[in-house]
This record gives C-alpha cells, sequence and structure tokens, in this order.
C-alpha cells in the first residue's frame, strides 16, 4: 500500500497493496499506514483484469478531512475505483457524494460523484494492446498509455478504510466507519480473456495496518461470505 499525497490542494489517493507478500516485494505501508483492508485478489499473474457490481453503503463516518473510503479495483500497479472524503470535490449541493478515481499513471484522475446507496460497476483490464483499461457502467473510463508487459500484482478488489491520527503508539481509537458494501456479480478476466465468476472465499484477506502495533479497540471489517459461491460477498466497517 502506498499513501500518495499531492500536495494541499489534490486529495490522497489510497493504493492499497502495490506491492505485497505475493511476489516477496517488501514495503513500509503496512507499517505507516493505519488503515483496514479487505483484499479479493485472484493470485495468478497471468490474470488480466477484475471487475464487480458495488452497491455502495448507505452510510458513513470520515470524522477527519483526511480520512477516506476507498472501493476499487487494480491489477499491477492500476487502481480505480470511487472514493469517498469530508471535501468539497466530494460534495453536491453539499451533501457528501462518492466520486470516480483513476490511478496508475501521473496524477491521478476523477470523474462523476455518486449518492450512498448506488450501485455501480467498475472493472479494470489488460486489452489486447497490453494497456490497462478502466471502465465505469461499461463505458471506458480511462485508457492508460504504457504497456504491461508483466503483472507484479495479480487481479484484485479492495475496500479500503484509511484513518489519518498517525501510527505512533499508542494508536488512536478506530474512528472511520461505513455501513455495508456489496460487491456481486464479481468477475476475473483469465489469460485466455474470459470473464470467470469469481467464487475463492479462500481469497478474501481481511488485513489491520499498521501490523506492528495493537489495535486500540479491536475494530475491524466484518466480511459476509454467505454467497460468495453466487460471486457475491458483504463487508462493512462499523462502530
Amino acid at each position: 500500500m502506498v499513501l500518495i499525497i499531492n500536495g494541499p490542494v489534490k486529495p490522497v489517493v489510497f493504493k492499497s497493496g502495490l506491492y505485497d507478500k505475493e511476489e516477496d516485494i517488501v514495503t513500509m505501508s503496512h507499517l505507516t499506514e493505519y488503515a483496514k483492508i479487505v483484499r479479493i485478489k485472484t493470485g495468478n499473474l497471468s490474470d488480466k483484469g477484475f471487475k464487480a457490481k458495488l452497491t455502495l453503503p448507505n452510510g458513513k463516518t470520515l470524522p477527519r478531512i483526511w480520512d477516506y473510503i476507498n472501493f476499487y479495483v487494480g491489477i499491477d500497479g492500476y487502481e480505480c475505483g470511487l472514493s469517498c472524503r469530508d471535501q468539497n470535490d466530494w460534495k453536491q449541493n453539499g451533501v457528501l457524494k462518492w466520486r470516480i478515481f483513476a490511478n496508475g499513471e501521473g496524477s491521478t484522475t476523477y470523474g462523476s460523484l455518486y449518492a450512498d446507496g448506488s450501485t455501480v460497476t467498475i472493472s479494470i483490464e489488460l486489452n489486447d494492446q497490453k494497456k490497462v483499461v478502466y471502465k465505469v457502467n461499461d463505458v471506458v473510463v480511462r485508457t492508460f498509455n504504457n504497456t504491461v508487459t508483466n503483472v507484479a500484482n495479480s487481479a484484485r478488489l479492495v475496500f479500503a478504510s484509511y484513518q489519518s491520527t498517525g501510527v505512533t503508539p499508542p494508536l488512536q481509537p478506530w474512528s472511520v466507519f461505513h455501513n455495508q458494501v456489496r460487491a456481486f456479480e464479481m468477475k476475473y478476466k483469465n489469460s485466455s480473456n474470459s470473464w470467470v465468476p469469481f467464487t475463492n472465499g479462500n481469497n478474501v484477506e481481511v488485513e489491520e495496518w499498521p501490523t506492528n502495533l495493537p489495535s486500540p479497540d479491536g475494530k475491524k471489517y466484518v466480511v459476509d461470505k454467505t454467497w460468495i459461491g453466487n460471486a457475491d460477498i458483504y463487508a462493512s466497517l462499523k462502530a
């Protein structure tokens, strides 16, 4: 996970798992970020994409302006989805929304706003030219410029919440929350370019960062995999 700060005007982009233990590449982010994560990934570097329909939470709590919640799909170092933070660029007529983002090359780009409870389809994939394509509701939002010849971090869907109170011990009590998010019709694009339902509950992991400090209150994601056989999963992070 990498936390990128683009200055006082541009928002923070949360990049969960740019490299992880799957590739045995060590980063310090698991020690320097205060975050709760659900990672849903294929674990196969030959896979070429991931997509899902998301029903966004009907409520969330973001006490500070640099706290945020991100739901996104990713492949290699590219991560694209929806974010929420309590800042003006995420508001419409004073109401806090969820905002489309695309991250992976150069500056992060942003798109439409969606209300709590909306259902949005997000997908990321390598095309025939080995370029990363990000779609929202089956419409291309961004085609990245670079060619990806080797995937270092497998296709995935991530739910991630970040609290901006730092990691100086003792950790502050956790206070970033959201109601249930649903991901359904989850599919990954295999090496043969076929979209296959994602039904492997063993490849769904819950993480708490930093890993070297105890949680002050035991708050973490609750994941319901009852319907994973139907490519359907639910997760919430509640007080």
